[in-house]
């Protein structure tokens, strides 16, 4: 508690200074009148103040550990009065100096209104520059603006017209699409219908190249089947007729009679020239060994056979001719 006492008296010194200096920069700074100065009052106000003694300092003991002491508040210190300064009364100024004052008052004043009437008169001329400019830039925006106006209008004139020739070419070309649609539908439906019908032409006349080859075909196998008819006939004529001839030379050579029932077939081969090939058999005897060896003799004796002309060596190369007694015998 000692030591914190010991440094009140710095404190109020401290503070004090504080005080007188801020005096002096209030003094300094005080507007005066020109005929007094400030010397004066500086001089009394140093002068009534007595000076400040500075405290010895204290010697610092070294601090002794001890147990850390609850905190005291601290005394709140109380305002130290500041000393109020005597007001200085300046002397009354001279006539001279008074007139002095005035005629430079009137010729400030005079420079003054001069001043305000030279900044009036600049001022109203730059208004009428102004005018004059924001007018001609009024005008000239008018102008712009009817141009770009013009302009605008005459772009719209030219899109509406550029949009409706555009609109016309799109209808032509539309048209014309649409027209050379329906053409091609519609040739593409005709070469469809002559398609058709020539597919069915063609059908037709293949039909009938059909039915006509068939009737040709049913033609020529009647035809054909008329022809081996006719030829089977002609054979069977011409072999009747070699059968005959074959018999009728047997006949010449025939020199005897037997009973007239009997009767036996005899097979012979045949060479193209009608000579015998072999020996003729007895396919179907008679049941007379006598006869069957007659019959025998008599066709060797009757050989060879003149061929048949318009007859195949195939129908006559073997042949099977039946002999009866009763044609044999010659009565």
């Amino acid at each position: 508690m000692k030591e914190r006492r010991s440094l009140w008296p710095l404190a109020l010194a401290i503070i004090l200074n504080a005080a007188i200096l801020f005096a002096l920069f209030w003094t300094f700074h005080v507007q005066l009148p020109p005929s007094s100065g400030n010397h004066p009052m500086q001089a009394q106000l140093s002068s009534g103040m007595p000076p400040a003694a500075m405290p010895a300092p204290v010697p610092t003991p070294a601090p002794v550990p001890q147990p850390a002491p609850k905190p005291v508040p601290k005394p709140v210190p109380k305002p130290i009065p500041q000393p109020t300064p005597k007001p200085v009364t300046p002397p009354p100024p001279s006539a001279a100096r008074i007139a002095a004052e005035k005629a430079a008052a009137a010729k400030a004043a005079e420079a003054k209104a001069a001043q305000i009437a030279a900044a009036r008169e600049a001022r109203e001329k730059h208004a009428e520059e102004l005018a004059a400019r924001q007018k001609a830039e009024r005008e000239a925006k008018a102008q712009a603006a009817a141009a770009k106006a013009a302009q605008e209008k005459a772009a719209q004139q030219a899109a509406a017209k550029a949009a409706a020739e555009k609109a016309a070419a799109e209808k032509a070309a539309q048209e014309k699409r649409a027209a050379e649609q329906a053409a091609a539908a519609r040739a593409a439906e005709l070469k469809k219908q002559l398609a058709a019908q020539a597919a069915a032409a063609a059908r037709a006349k293949a039909q009938q190249q059909r039915m006509a080859e068939a009737k040709a075909q049913l033609q020529a196998e009647a035809n054909m089947a008329a022809a081996r008819a006719q030829q089977a006939s002609e054979n069977q004529r011409l072999i009747a007729l070699f059968g005959q001839k074959i018999r009728t030379q047997v006949f010449n050579a025939w020199n005897t009679n037997f009973a007239a029932a009997l009767t036996c077939v005899v097979e012979m081969h045949l060479s193209p020239e009608g000579q015998i090939i072999g020996q003729p058999q007895i396919v179907h005897s008679s049941g007379n060994p006598q006869f069957d060896r007659a019959v025998i003799q008599a066709v060797e004796q009757a050989a060879p056979f003149s061929p048949p002309i318009g007859l195949s060596y195939s129908l006559y190369k073997d042949v099977d001719l039946k002999f009866k007694a009763e044609d044999l015998n010659h009565g």
